[in-house]
C-alpha cells in the first residue's frame, strides 16, 4: 500500500497540473470549502427542530442511511469500477498498479453531486438524532458508515468487472441484476417496502448513533471501521484480479458479419442514426443509460411519491441524463470528428443531430421515471398536477439540452469512450457540470410545483412554455456560435485529438 499511496499522490499532482487555468483551480478549492461549510451548517441546525419534525427525522433515518448505501454500491457499478484520476490511454508508458486504481476511485467518489447531497442528509440526521446524546460519537459512527459503504461498493464493482470478462460471468451478473429488479418490483407491488426497511441493517447503525450506552456505540463503530479496512484490502486484490483476467467480450462479436444500417432519407437523419449508434457502442454510456432508465423509476415507485412531489422528479432525472454524455456531446464522434468535419454537409447539421439525440435521451429518461413513479402515487391527480408534471418534463428537458450544448461548444473534452471506465469529461468537470445542471432544473421544478398549488392547469403550462422558449433562444445562440469556423475547428480538434 505504500507504493500505491505514492503513485496516488503522483497521479493527483498530475491531475492538478492538468486543471485548466487558475479560475478552475480556485473553483475546485472553493467547492470543497463550500461542502465543508454546508456540512458544518447542517450539523449545527439540529437544535432548531420542533418535536414533530424530530420524530419524523428519527422515523426516516434508517431509510436515509439505506439510500446512501444503495448509492455507494450503484455509483461505482455504473462507472465500471469507479472513476479514474487520469485516463489510462495517457499513461501507457507509466502503468498504474491495481491498488492505486482502487484508491483513486475512492478518492474521486465524493466528486458526485448526489453523493454530496446524501452526505449532507446524513450529517443533518446525525445532528437531529444526537440532540440528547453525544454528537461526536454519532458523527464518528456516521463517518465510519459512509467510509464502509463507499469502500465495499467500490470492491463489489471490481468483482462485477472481473466476472463480466467471460460469457458465463456476464450471464451470471445479468441474471443477478434481473433477479434484484424483480425482487424490488415484487416488494413494491405487494406493499412490503416497510417490512423490508424494518429488516434493514441500517437500523443497527441508527441505534448506535443514538445510543447512550457506550458499548453498543463501540461495537458498531468498530465493526464498520473493520469492514472498511477489510474492503480496502479485498478491493485492491479484486481490482488486480479483474484487470488481469483475459476477456472474451469481443472474440465472438468480431466473427459475426457486420450488419449495415439502411440509408436514411436525409443527411440530418443519417447523422442522428450515427450518434445513436455512438451512444450504444460505448460501454460506459450503454451501462449508464440502462441504469438511468430503470433506477429512478424504481426509487420513485418504491417511495410512493405523492403527485405534488412528483413534479420535482423530472428536474432531477433530466440533470442526471445530461451528465450521461450531453455536457460533452461532440465526444460521441471521437477521432471520427475529423472525418465528419470534412463531409460536404452543413456544419450545423452535426450540432443539430447531437441536440436531437440528447433531447430524446433526456426526455425518455424523464418520461420513464415519471410514469413509473406515478404507478404508486396515492390518490388521483388533479388537472393542474398532470399539467405541472408534463410542463416540468418538457421545461427541464429543454434547459438541460440548452445547457449541455452550450458546455459542449465552450468546454469540449477529449474522450475515446472505448473502455468501460471512460468518462465524457474529467472528474472535476463532471462535478461542476452536475451542479450547473441540477440547480436550474431543481429551480424549474420548484417553481412549477408552486404554480400547480393554485390548481389552475394552464398556469404551470404557461411557465413551462416560457422556459422552453428561453432555452430555445439559448440553444440557437449556441448553434450560431458553433457555426463559426474558428470555434468549430477548436471543438473538432479537442474531441478528436485532445
Amino acid at each position: 500500500m505504500t507504493s500505491a499511496a505514492a503513485q496516488l499522490r503522483a497521479l493527483l499532482g498530475l491531475r492538478w497540473q492538468l486543471v485548466r487555468g487558475a479560475a478552475a483551480r480556485i473553483g475546485l478549492l472553493a467547492t470543497g470549502l463550500l461542502v465543508g461549510w454546508l456540512v458544518h451548517l447542517v450539523v449545527t441546525s439540529g437544535g432548531a427542530l420542533d418535536a414533530p419534525t424530530l420524530e419524523t427525522a428519527i422515523e426516516l433515518a434508517p431509510s436515509a442511511y439505506l439510500g446512501f448505501g444503495v448509492l455507494a454500491v450503484v455509483a461505482p457499478l455504473t462507472s465500471g469500477g469507479g472513476n479514474e484520476i487520469v485516463p489510462p490511454d495517457q499513461l501507457v508508458a507509466y502503468p498504474v498498479r491495481p491498488p492505486t486504481q482502487f484508491l483513486g476511485g475512492l478518492v474521486l467518489a465524493p466528486l458526485n453531486l448526489v453523493w454530496v447531497i446524501q452526505l449532507l442528509v446524513l450529517a443533518a440526521l446525525t445532528a437531529y438524532l444526537t440532540l440528547d446524546t453525544s454528537l461526536a460519537r454519532g458523527a464518528a459512527t456516521t463517518a465510519a458508515y459512509v467510509a464502509c459503504l463507499t469502500v465495499l461498493g467500490q470492491a463489489l464493482s471490481w468483482l462485477v468487472v472481473g466476472l463480466r470478462q467471460t460469457r458465463v460471468g456476464r450471464r451470471a451478473v445479468a441474471a443477478a441484476a434481473v433477479l434484484l429488479a424483480l425482487t424490488a418490483i415484487a416488494t413494491i407491488q405487494t406493499g412490503q417496502v416497510g417490512t423490508a426497511l424494518a429488516a434493514s441493517p441500517t437500523r443497527s447503525v441508527v441505534r448506535a448513533v443514538t445510543a447512550e450506552d457506550a458499548t453498543r456505540w463501540v461495537v458498531t463503530t468498530s465493526v464498520l471501521l473493520g469492514l472498511a479496512l477489510l474492503g480496502v484490502l479485498l478491493g485492491s486484490r479484486l481490482c488486480g484480479w479483474a484487470l488481469s483476467r483475459p476477456g472474451d467480450a469481443g472474440s465472438a462479436r468480431h466473427l459475426r458479419p457486420v450488419r449495415r444500417r439502411a440509408p436514411r432519407r436525409s443527411a440530418l437523419r443519417e447523422l442522428v442514426a450515427i450518434d445513436r449508434a455512438s451512444v450504444w457502442r460505448a460501454p460506459a454510456l450503454r451501462r449508464g443509460g440502462l441504469v438511468l432508465a430503470v433506477l429512478p423509476g424504481l426509487i420513485a415507485a418504491g417511495a410512493a411519491v405523492p403527485w405534488a412531489s412528483l413534479i420535482v422528479l423530472p428536474g432531477l432525472v433530466a440533470a442526471g441524463a445530461g451528465l450521461l454524455f450531453g455536457i460533452n456531446a461532440f465526444c460521441l464522434d471521437g477521432s471520427g470528428a475529423l472525418w465528419l468535419a470534412s463531409l460536404p454537409s452543413e456544419p450545423l447539421l452535426v450540432a443539430r443531430a447531437k441536440a436531437l439525440v440528447l433531447a430524446e435521451t433526456v426526455l425518455a429518461a424523464v418520461v420513464v421515471a415519471a410514469v413509473a413513479g406515478s404507478l404508486r402515487s396515492p390518490g388521483n391527480p388533479t388537472a393542474a398536477e398532470v399539467a405541472a408534471i408534463a410542463s416540468a418534463a418538457l421545461a427541464c428537458t429543454a434547459v438541460v439540452v440548452a445547457q449541455c450544448m452550450r458546455a459542449s461548444v465552450r468546454r469540449p473534452h477529449h474522450a475515446e469512450l472505448r473502455g468501460p471506465r471512460d468518462a465524457v469529461a474529467p472528474p472535476g468537470a463532471l462535478a461542476f457540470a452536475s451542479l450547473r445542471l441540477a440547480l436550474p432544473t431543481a429551480g424549474v421544478g420548484i417553481v412549477v410545483a408552486t404554480l400547480a398549488a393554485f390548481d389552475i392547469w394552464w398556469v404551470p403550462l404557461g411557465f413551462g412554455l416560457a422556459v422552453v422558449l428561453a432555452a430555445g433562444l439559448s440553444l440557437s445562440r449556441t448553434l450560431r456560435r458553433y457555426d463559426d469556423p474558428a470555434v468549430r475547428a477548436r471543438v473538432v480538434a479537442v474531441v478528436a485529438t485532445g
